[in-house]
C-alpha cells in the first residue's frame, strides 16, 4: 500500500502536538491518539520502510519533521496545563479523553476498510480489547530498586526493557511504564533520566530506537498484507483503553461537568479525525 504522507505539513505538526500531549496523560497512549487522527499508517509505514520503497527516505524524514516536532511540543508546551487540568477537573479532563476515542470509532472502522463482520473479526477485536483491560486494570507492581551502577548484565537488561517499552509508542492502548514496571526497570529509567545518568539515558535510546525500527516493520508488513484483520485488533486496543480510564461518575454537578468534558472529547475526535479533512476538500471540490 503506498501513503501520500505529505512533506512538512502544518496539519500533521497539529497531529503531533496531540500525540505529544497525550504522551503526558496516564493511560493514554501516543499511538491512541495517531490512530485517531489517522496518521497511525503513514508513521509506521515512514518509520518501518524509511529507505525502502518510494517515495523514499527524503520524503519520508520530511514527513517525520513536523509530526516528531509536534510531538516534542506538545510534550513540553502542554506538560503544566494538562497537569493543572487533571489535578483541579480530573473527571473532566478524564472523559474528555475517553470521548475523544470513543468519538473516533466510526472513522475507524471506516479506516479498517472493513468488508464484512466475520467472526474472525470479533476475536482480534477482543484480543485487542483484553490485552488493555489487563493492562488499565491489573494491579501495579511496585517499582524495583533504582540501579545507578550500570554492567554489562544490567545494560542487556535495560535495553531489553528499552526495546519492550518502545512497543507501547507504536502499538495504540499499550503502557510503557506498565511493561517497564514489570521488567523491574521503572525506577532505573525514572532516577537515570532525573539525574542525568548519561549510560542509563544512552542505552535506553539505543534499545528504544533499534525497537521502533524493528517493531515497525512488522506492524508495516502486518497493516500491508493483513490490513483488515490487523486494523480490529487496533480498534479493540484504542477502544479498550477507554474502558481502562473511566474513572466512574461523579454525583450532582460533577455528572454534568463529565458529560461536558465527554462531548467535547467527541466533538476533538471529529475535528481531529479524517471525517473533518474529507468534509473539508468536499467542500472545496465543490466550490
Amino acid at each position: 500500500m503506498i501513503y501520500e504522507k505529505k512533506p512538512l505539513s502544518p496539519v500533521n505538526f497539529l497531529k503531533g502536538l496531540a500525540i505529544g500531549m497525550a504522551n503526558i496523560i496516564p493511560g493514554v497512549s501516543g499511538g491512541t491518539i495517531a490512530v485517531i487522527t489517522g496518521i497511525y499508517d503513514e508513521l509506521i509505514d515512514a518509520f518501518g520502510n524509511f529507505f525502502g520503497r518510494p517515495p523514499g527516505w527524503r520524503r519520508n524524514l520530511l514527513f517525520l519533521v513536523p509530526v516528531v516536532g509536534g510531538i516534542l511540543a506538545g510534550s513540553v508546551l502542554f506538560a503544566r496545563l494538562l497537569g493543572l487540568l487533571l489535578d483541579s477537573a480530573p473527571g473532566p479532563t478524564t472523559f474528555g479523553f475517553i470521548g475523544l476515542i470513543l468519538g473516533s470509532a466510526p472513522a475507524m472502522v471506516r479506516r479498517a476498510g472493513v468488508s464484512s463482520l466475520r467472526p474472525l473479526s470479533g476475536l482480534l477485536f477482543c484480543a485487542g480489547l483484553a490485552v488493555v483491560l489487563w493492562m488499565g486494570l491489573a494491579p501495579r507492581p511496585e517499582a524495583a530498586e533504582a540501579v545507578t551502577a550500570i554492567d554489562p548484565a544490567t545494560a542487556a537488561i535495560l535495553f531489553g526493557a528499552a526495546f519492550v517499552a518502545s512497543i507501547a509508542m507504536l502499538i495504540p492502548g499499550v503502557s510503557g511504564s506498565f511493561l517497564l514496571l514489570l521488567m523491574g526497570m521503572y525506577g532505573t529509567l525514572r532516577e537515570g533520566f532525573s539525574s542525568l545518568n548519561i549510560p542509563v539515558i544512552l542505552i535506553f535510546a539505543l534499545g528504544t530506537g533499534t525497537g521502533v525500527v524493528l517493531v515497525s516493520k512488522l506492524i508495516a508488513a502486518l497493516l500491508a498484507k493483513f490490513h483488515e484483520e490487523t486494523y480490529w485488533v487496533i480498534i479493540g486496543l484504542v477502544l479498550g483503553s477507554a474502558v481502562a480510564l473511566f474513572p466512574g461518575l461523579g454525583s450532582g454537578f460533577m455528572i454534568l461537568a463529565d458529560l461536558g468534558g465527554f462531548l467535547i472529547g467527541v466533538a476533538a475526535s471529529l475535528l481531529l479525525g479524517t471525517d473533518a479533512r474529507e468534509w473539508v476538500v468536499k467542500r472545496r471540490e465543490n466550490r
